[in-house]
């Protein structure tokens, strides 16, 4: 009997052994068929099926304090993250059990670590959100204690972090963080709030030219930061990029913009548009929506496997991705479609409005 358990032990250790070393030097992945999971809308929590809790009391409102804050599914380090928030970015708190739930602007459900937002009460809330403030362009980089980018450092940031406009001069933004932080930002890697905004115009080129900045940036699964991404967090990211903030996963992001026809083929395609993959609807089950990615034109797309890395619908193509091209069921076309269900322009989003 010692002999068996002792020869299934070893054939267990071996098996673990032979998974990590394809995912270490191959980047190969075991979770589901290509290297992604399967979404469905099971487990998915929308923010109007939660109760507020009472204990949340007036301070029903939040803003991210930190450059990447992990949303996770339970208020646990453990837990699966979900999705990851950006500093600056209001959320409504829903309860408390040592970690904050909240609900992100997207209409999200994750749980945020205590100390990772300030809570606020509307009043202070609508004065965060009416300040001028200065958002971060720069793909990574650091706020400083003082003037000058050779002494202390006083955070991280990423692209999309948004701070408190406090001051300028002529190399720095002094800006304040939402917990009250003092800090100055390079000017030559942030600009003034509103002038982002204005400099925006989302069409087909400015979306293909932004995903290829993220080229190679590695898969993190609930990633939607230049941190590290997943499939629909990268597609998040490159429209957020663009000033549209789009829903989380991959099979909500099915569900909007205008559908592309491509019962005939790919040449309805258009660059920008996204793909999504997986299995299309039986009898007996439901579609499975695994995998998103952005077409870039010439049956070529750029997406979050691995890596960001760009693949091809073309079989005579050396970057060919037969799997995906077989379960390519689904196209939607978000450009020209903003502002229609799940895709908002960022001040029109109702986290970034003034509350009532």
């Amino acid at each position: 009997m010692y002999d068996v358990i002792r020869i299934f032990c070893i054939f267990a250790l071996m098996k673990t052994f032979i998974l990590h070393f394809l995912v270490l030097f191959f980047g190969i992945s075991y979770s589901y068929g290509y290297g992604e999971q399967a979404y469905s809308t099971e487990d998915y929590i929308s923010g109007s099926e939660v109760k507020m809790d009472s204990r949340v009391d007036d301070e029903e409102y939040g803003v991210v304090t930190v450059s990447v804050a992990d949303g996770r599914m339970e208020a646990s380090y453990a837990a699966e993250m979900g999705t990851q928030l950006l500093l600056g970015m209001p959320v409504k708190i829903i309860q408390y059990e040592d970690w904050w739930q909240v609900k992100t602007p997207e209409d999200y459900v994750v749980w945020i670590e205590k100390s990772n937002i300030a809570r606020m009460n509307k009043e202070t809330f609508n004065q965060w959100i009416s300040a001028k403030k200065v958002i971060f362009t720069d793909d990574y980089g650091f706020a400083y204690e003082t003037p000058d980018e050779y002494k202390q450092r006083a955070s991280d940031l990423v692209f999309g972090n948004i701070l408190k406009w406090e001051g300028e001069s002529k190399k720095f933004f002094y800006v304040s963080y939402p917990d009250g932080r003092k800090a100055y930002v390079l000017k030559k890697q942030a600009l003034l709030y509103d002038k982002w905004k204005s400099s925006l115009y989302v069409n087909e080129k400015s979306i293909v030219q932004t995903a290829l900045t993220l080229k190679g940036i590695p898969y993190t699964w609930g990633g939607t930061s230049e941190k590290g991404m997943d499939c629909s967090g990268f597609v998040k990211t490159v429209f957020l990029k663009n000033g549209v903030i789009l829903k989380r996963d991959a099979w909500q992001q099915a569900q909007s913009g205008v559908q592309v026809d491509i019962s005939t083929g790919y040449d309805n395609l258009r660059p920008g548009d996204l793909m999504f993959f997986g299995k299309k609807a039986t009898n007996e089950k439901g579609e499975k929506i695994r995998h998103v990615a952005i077409y870039m034109g010439n049956k070529e797309f750029i997406h979050a496997s691995g890596y960001v890395k760009i693949n091809s619908l073309d079989p005579d193509k050396p970057n060919y991705d037969e799997g995906n091209t077989r379960e390519f069921i689904r196209a939607s076309r978000i450009i020209g479609a903003v502002g229609s269900d799940g895709i908002w322009i960022i001040d029109d989003n109702p986290l970034y409005k003034v509350q009532e």
